[in-house]
């Protein structure tokens, strides 16, 4: 084998194993990223939430002290994101939406 191409060889393989714990570093990156209830879509009144949300160990207890609206007995106000909702606890359909506070 002539030596450019033996060199040539050589920098191919060696950069190529060089590249294998970026790749894994990415993975590992991307498992660690948390996956928002919404799943990136707009939050709107009148439409749903996802139904873990319409449990009742999912309401906010304290809705009086983070100052929101009593809910009535069909109705819960839940945090998904960096907002209140407050939902018809059978449908899951959105009444009102107001910015969470921090």
């Amino acid at each position: 084998m002539r030596k450019p191409t033996l060199i040539a060889s050589l920098v191919l393989i060696a950069s190529l194993g060089a590249l294998g714990p970026v790749a894994q570093a990415v993975e590992k990156t991307g498992d660690a990223l948390e996956h928002s209830p919404s799943n990136g879509r707009r939050l709107v009144e009148n439409d749903r939430v996802p139904a873990d949300y319409q449990r009742s160990d999912r309401a906010i207890k304290d809705w009086k002290q983070k100052k929101l609206e009593q809910p009535t007995e069909e109705q819960q106000w839940v945090q998904i994101d960096d907002k209140y909702l407050l939902i018809e606890t059978v449908s899951g359909a959105i009444v009102k939406i107001v910015p969470a506070t921090r």
